[in-house]
């Protein structure tokens, strides 16, 4: 397998995690209460997932932080 090849799903979840974390931002902007949680959990959850990948752990504390933050707020809101 190509090198090039192997990372190509990767650079993939990037694109789709930066556009679902702006989705969230976009939908907490508007007020889309409580979606917004869930869209911003997934992103930030796909987000770790690079970081862990990047081994970037900067990454992965801020995105874990957030995650659970989006987490508290459903809980919150059932």
């Amino acid at each position: 397998m190509d090198r090039n090849n192997k990372y190509d799903w990767l650079l993939f979840l990037e694109w789709i995690g930066t556009a679902i974390v702006l989705i969230g931002v976009a939908m907490t902007s508007f007020n889309i209460y409580p979606a917004n949680l869930f869209v911003g959990l997934l992103g930030n959850s796909i987000w770790i997932i690079i970081g862990w990948k990047w081994r970037k752990w900067s990454l992965i504390i801020i995105e874990a932080a957030i995650t659970i933050l989006y987490v508290a707020g459903i809980i919150s809101v059932w």
